[in-house]
């Protein structure tokens, strides 16, 4: 299996084991508030946020620029997060949204050339494609498992 393979399956595990979870959920649950100040709805529009702002990363270094746009910094992830949760969609089209934007994430991932995934032998660090799966990706959900699994233990 190669790099790009391994990670993209590892990323795809990690989705599947979260939305497996809230699939079943209905529309009312969307809206309990649970993590912090936010619900489902708002942490599912924080997610499409990243995917979003990564998807655009895979597509700029697929054409050889830098991945994040001149001008933009993500060092203020609490902005950011505030201003991703401000999309949430009500109830269960929150999920409908996060659909689209994760697969528009993983195509931009897929597209991208198999030779920015794995570990640079040089740097000794992830290359671009592993480094923006696991942070908007397989980390987030690992992030956000946990305490999905205590508010579904919760209620």
């Amino acid at each position: 299996m190669s790099d790009k393979a391994a990670i993209l399956a590892e990323l795809q595990a990690a989705h599947d084991n979260f939305r497996s979870r809230i699939a079943a959920l209905p529309d009312s649950r969307f809206d309990e508030t649970w993590l912090g100040v936010w619900n489902l709805s708002q942490l599912l529009a924080h997610m499409s946020g990243w995917y979003g702002e990564m998807t655009g990363s895979f597509e700029r270094v697929a054409r050889g620029e830098r991945p994040t746009p001149e001008g933009v910094n993500y060092a203020d992830t609490d902005a950011w997060n505030a201003k991703f949760a401000l999309n949430a969609k009500p109830g269960r089209a929150a999920l409908t949204d996060w659909d689209a934007a994760y697969d528009r994430y993983v195509a931009a991932a897929r597209a991208l050339d198999d030779s920015q995934f794995g570990i640079d032998p040089e740097k000794g660090r992830p290359r671009i494609g592993n480094r923006l799966l696991q942070a908007a990706g397989i980390e987030h959900f690992a992030e956000h498992q946990g305490e999905l699994e205590d508010w579904l233990a919760r209620s």
